[in-house]
């Protein structure tokens, strides 16, 4: 989860537009201009997940690089909003389901390049990865994937950063101190449910089916861009879940950062943000 001020703007004018994925309302979708096509060495479906509440101006300033980097790629945004704390999983699932069916229509896991921005993003990819579970009948079809990229990502059950992901974009501190309040007061009582209830924490669920490989192909690169003082997914957490791949036999790469607040890599470092990005997708050829 992140907060919207931090990530620059996209230009005013984009040159890849996006169309509403019908029945999924947290969902678009962008195919490349007619007559280009992505070349043999090059991804042709990008999935995009965002992190909790941002800005569409924001995530187009990855999706405008994507475009000039792979012009033939057809580009999938699923966003990720505040209320899935609240929606019950079924109905998460059954939201993203028009997205699973054509990530299923174009399956080509050698073709697919996945990047997924902090915990909201990583519990989106999840409930795709089920979507598509639910409408192949298959549960053991993981999402198509050559390499995958974790932006500040996958975290834990971090209580304070929490707080700061619902509150650090208010601006007011009245209101940030009563957004807090209320937040704080939320995610106590999902826990208190959770825990009467026997439900696992909602993020060590994410972590494990990040691993699993029902949900992600292990065959796939993965890389961890994370920074060593965010204060909503500490590094540690960040590097363990790397390690944890790793152990699985995964090609794994960490890029730490010493000074970027959380998803907020892009804006201080561009060319060496997309460096690794190119380097995810290059060095899997599998």
């Amino acid at each position: 989860m992140a907060t919207a001020s931090t990530v620059k703007k996209a230009p005013a004018v984009l040159t890849r537009l996006f169309d509403k994925i019908p029945g999924a309302p947290n969902a678009l979708i962008s195919r490349p201009a007619p007559g280009v096509v992505a070349s043999k060495d090059e991804p042709e479906l990008i999935l995009i997940f965002g992190w909790m509440d941002a800005q569409l101006q924001h995530i187009h300033k990855y999706t405008e690089t994507y475009h000039r980097l792979y012009p033939g790629a057809t580009q999938i945004i699923v966003r990720s909003h505040s209320n899935w704390w609240w929606t019950k999983e079924e109905l998460s699932i059954e939201g993203v389901l028009p997205v699973a069916k054509i990530v299923n229509e174009a399956y080509n896991p050698k073709r697919t390049l996945i990047h997924a921005f902090s915990n909201g993003g990583a519990l989106v990819l999840v409930n795709v990865a089920q979507a598509l579970h639910r409408l192949t009948g298959k549960t053991d079809l993981p999402l198509p994937a050559r390499a995958v990229v974790f932006d500040s990502c996958p975290g834990d059950s971090n209580f304070s950063g929490g707080v700061k992901a619902f509150t650090g974009w208010i601006k007011n501190p009245i209101m940030r101190n009563i957004a807090g309040a209320f937040a704080v007061s939320s995610m106590t009582l999902l826990w208190l449910y959770n825990t009467a209830a026997g439900i696992e924490d909602p993020f060590v669920t994410m972590r494990k089916r990040l691993l699993d490989p029902v949900f992600l192909p292990q065959i796939a690169s993965r890389t961890y861009i994370y920074s060593k003082i965010d204060e909503l997914v500490p590094a540690q957490v960040v590097e363990h879940h790397a390690q944890e791949s790793k152990k699985l036999g995964m090609d794994v790469v960490l890029k730490a950062y010493d000074t970027t607040p959380h998803v907020n890599h892009l804006k201080q470092d561009p060319d060496g943000y997309w460096a690794i990005v190119k380097d995810a997708w290059t060095r899997s050829r599998n």
